[in-house]
């Protein structure tokens, strides 16, 4: 539909029907970004930058599913559903803006991302979508407003050195306070899943995950930004042996009710030597105090596992399993605690040797569970 250089009301680009301003919706997870839906069932997200539509784009896929991420990522782009993008919106005149300048100068960047389901998908999400939107709701406030609150809020920056201190002393709820103060506190702690000093690394992982789950409520956007970095990380080859797919599963460990939809992309590696020990213990970490979220997803895939030829891979198999307390792999486990070959691992507190023999007597007792007397 063309249009000129006046400004104009934004519109669905699906049903051509007037659409209403966005507003904030819970939970958010990859972003600050508000949401809005239309009466034809498209849902559209606010990325005010115009910089971050792909985290936006994830967003709104999300809302649109009303938030089920398992059903989010097995729908096809163009069958299942359908996206576009409206640039050069101004949330605060609720106007698009065809020249990118308000009436005072003012530069617009921000851009809405739409998308609408196909009619069989929308008939399982829309009723949860437009209660979202009736129940979550809130008062719009400017960007301005926004800024002021935070820069009010915020008293200082804090080192590198600073923060490695807390994360080498476990710190979790300082450095929870310091990143509510300094949001780049929270890549400060991504930048040690580099460290050469291996000890310093599995402590950064830790330390992130638990200072993401502390913070997810109060800021879903830092925590959603750091869980997009990590997502992009993860699907490089050349970062997965860096603690990103470690540091979902500690996140998710965390926040399993916000981030637990995420251990299936996290098990999407387990077909890849490199990320296959990465993506077990994190099962074993996610599972030792949550089974229920790993055993929702097609856990029982790591089977084979238990026979793999490399001792990291079986050994931490095992374990992982006996952190599920999976007693359909009992028999299986019994019949591997002769099994000599070594391995060294993280077990959460410190990094152990153990043979493959040992973790799976260890998994026995725990899947059997104390013996009553």
């Amino acid at each position: 539909m063309a249009r000129g250089k006046s400004a104009y009301e934004p519109i669905c680009p699906f049903c051509y029907s007037p659409i209403d301003r966005p507003k904030k919706v819970e939970p958010r997870r990859f972003g600050d970004f508000d949401c809005g839906a239309c009466e034809c069932g498209a849902v559209y997200v606010h990325d005010v930058t115009g910089h971050n539509l792909g985290a936006a784009w994830v967003e709104a896929l999300g809302f649109a599913c009303n938030d089920d991420w398992d059903l989010a990522w097995s729908l096809t782009p163009g069958e299942d559903y359908q996206d576009a993008f409206l640039e050069n919106y101004d949330i605060e005149s609720h106007l698009v803006q065809p020249t990118g300048l308000t009436k005072d100068e003012k530069v617009v960047k921000a851009a809405l991302v739409f998308i609408r389901m196909a009619k069989d998908v929308r008939e399982v999400t829309h009723e949860g979508v437009r209660e979202k939107m009736e129940l979550f709701s809130e008062p719009r406030i400017s960007a301005e407003e926004k800024d002021k609150a935070y820069f009010e809020r915020r008293s200082r920056r804090y080192s590198k050195q600073q923060v490695m201190a807390l994360v080498q002393d476990g710190e979790v709820e300082k450095i929870r306070a310091m990143a509510l103060e300094d949001p780049l506190v929270l890549r400060k702690i991504q930048r040690l899943l580099y460290s050469t000093d291996e000890m310093l690394m599995w402590k950064a992982i830790t330390t992130l995950g638990a200072v993401a789950g502390a913070l997810a409520t109060d800021r879903p956007g830092l925590v959603g930004d750091l869980v997009r970095r990590l997502l992009l990380a993860s699907g490089d080859s050349a970062a997965t042996n860096w603690g990103s797919i470690e540091t979902i599963g500690e996140i998710i460990r965390a926040q399993p009710k916000i981030y637990g939809s995420f251990l299936r992309h996290i098990l999407g590696f387990i077909n890849d030597p490199p990320s296959c020990p990465a993506v077990l213990w994190a099962i074993g970490r996610i599972g030792a105090l949550h089974p229920r979220v790993v055993r929702s997803n097609e856990f029982f895939a790591l089977f084979a596992l238990l026979k793999n030829p490399e001792p990291k891979i079986r050994g931490l198999a095992v374990w992982a399993f006996g952190c599920v307390k999976a007693k359909e792999a009992l028999k299986a486990i019994q019949g591997m605690i002769d099994d000599t070959e070594e391995l060294r691992f993280f077990d959460g507190q410190s990094i152990i040797y153990k043979t493959v023999g040992e973790l799976a007597s260890e998994a026995v007792e725990r899947i059997e569970g104390p013996i009553s007397h």
